[in-house]
Order: C-alpha cells, then sequence, then structure tokens
C-alpha cells in the first residue's frame, strides 16, 4: 500500500540523514516518478527537505524537541504524570490485555493495577518490566529486543515481528509531542514501528500526554488524533486543538475527573 510504502520511505530517510533519488529508487523498487510523488507527501510533514538530486533529513527542525533520556524526562511534570497514569489505569478492567508503551507517564500505570486480580501486561519498557516485578497479578509479556538506554527500551525488528501476534484490548501510548498539523510524534526512530504495530493490534488507544506535550512536534508522526479514543491529560489545551479533536472523534479526560 503506497501510505506504508511512505511510512517506511520516512524511516530510511530519518535513519541514513542523506539519500539519492536513484538511491530510494533502487532500495524501494519503484520509478523515480513514484519516489518524487511519495517524496512530495514527506516534505509536507517537515521532516526531510528536497535537495539537488535526493533528499536529507531535517536535524534541527525549529521548535521540534530532540529525544531526551529517561531519567530526565522523569524528573518532569512528575506530579501531573502520576495523576494522568492513576486516570489511565481506571480504564483497565479485569482480564484486559494492555500494551504500555515506554515513557515516564505511562511506567506509572503499573502501581495503580493492584486492584485487579488477573491482568496481563504487554511492554517493551525496562522500566514497567521493573516495577511489574512486585506485582503477582500481573501476567507480564515482555518484547524480545536490544537495550536503548536513554529511553530504557528494548527495540529492534524482533519487537514488532513479536507483537503483531497478539490480540490486546487496550494501548495505552506515550509521545514526545502533539499537534493538529502534526499528529502524535516520537523522537526515537528505533521505536517508531513498535508504537505503529501496538496501535495496529489493539482495540483502544489511550495518549497520555502531560500539558508541555501539546502543540509540540518531534521527528517522526506514529499516529493521528483521529486513532486514539482518548487523550488523558492534567490540563485543558488550546481551543483549536480540542475543536481539532472532537471534529476527530477523541476525547480529552482530564485527570482531575473532569471532562471536555
Amino acid at each position: 500500500m503506497r501510505m506504508s510504502r511512505i511510512e517506511q520511505l520516512e524511516q530510511y530517510i530519518l535513519e541514513h540523514k542523506s539519500v539519492s533519488i536513484d538511491k530510494l529508487c533502487e532500495v524501494f523498487q519503484i520509478s523515480k516518478n513514484t519516489v518524487r510523488r511519495d517524496l512530495d507527501v514527506l516534505v509536507t510533514r517537515g521532516n526531510i527537505e528536497k535537495v539537488y538530486g535526493g533528499v536529507v533529513a531535517c536535524d534541527t527542525l525549529a521548535g521540534i524537541p530532540e529525544l531526551v533520556s529517561f531519567n530526565e524526562r522523569n524528573i518532569k511534570n512528575r506530579e501531573a504524570k502520576n495523576q494522568i497514569a492513576a486516570l489511565a489505569a481506571t480504564y483497565v478492567r479485569e482480564k484486559d490485555i494492555i500494551f504500555i508503551d515506554t515513557g515516564t507517564t505511562t511506567v506509572g500505570i503499573v502501581d495503580h493495577l493492584s486492584h485487579l486480580a488477573n491482568v496481563t501486561v504487554i511492554t517493551y519498557s525496562i522500566q514497567v518490566i521493573n516495577r511489574a516485578m512486585a506485582y503477582p497479578n500481573i501476567n507480564l509479556i515482555s518484547l524480545p529486543g536490544t537495550l536503548k538506554r536513554d529511553t530504557a527500551s528494548l527495540v529492534g525488528a524482533s519487537c514488532t515481528d513479536y507483537l503483531k501476534d497478539f490480540n490486546i484490548v487496550r494501548a495505552f501510548m506515550a509521545c514526545t509531542g502533539i499537534s493538529v498539523q502534526h499528529g502524535v510524534c516520537n523522537a526515537s526512530t528505533e521505536e517508531y514501528n513498535i508504537k505503529k504495530m501496538a496501535l495496529a493490534r489493539s482495540n483502544k488507544h489511550y495518549l497520555l500526554a502531560d500539558s508541555s506535550k501539546f502543540e509540540k512536534s518531534s521527528l517522526m508522526t506514529y499516529g493521528e488524533i483521529s486513532q486514539f479514543q482518548y487523550i488523558l491529560t492534567e490540563m485543558l489545551p488550546s481551543d483549536e486543538f480540542r475543536a481539532a479533536c472532537r471534529e476527530q472523534g477523541c476525547r480529552i479526560q482530564l485527570a482531575k475527573k473532569d471532562e471536555l
């Protein structure tokens, strides 16, 4: 499918930084005209730029945050993140199979699942794995992969391949930024395919995002607002953003139990 190929093109360009048109034709076995049409779509996302004979990744985009280590992110907005994680846990039901994304907000969900007798957690987050060890009621499934220390996660093609066989009830996802223009973004190319597969294999999607993530973009768009039933946060975003969510069927739920 064309959109699948475009996503693969984007990831390839971002990983290799600079790629010629001829190389893209060779790797993806498509014509130059097809490559150019696909690149026109990617350029509008702001992640790549056309240059003579090829394209380059935009490494220094204004206003786009870079990947920050897990320890650094864990310090910021800690109280808000804990409140959001507690709210997320209220959606989990007995015997649910859930996916918990890597992130400093999502990891807190684990501590609020002790009231359930039986719940299955699928994750590639080292922090989620460590916390789940203390809860015998959690049936923990870890994705196989290679350790990525700065995000405290397991990554690689083996994670995506393993995940595609599961039927997940709820996916609790994290992001680096979220905006109307660029959708739900992530700064780690290694986690990109895992996040997309988690969305594809789950029935209900919940985005955990503290207020610092709104109106922000990042390296890659792994999902659209319309793919999420809920955005869980601690503070209401702008009127424009809320209106866009309503149009796309996504509800905003506040950690203080107020709902838009």
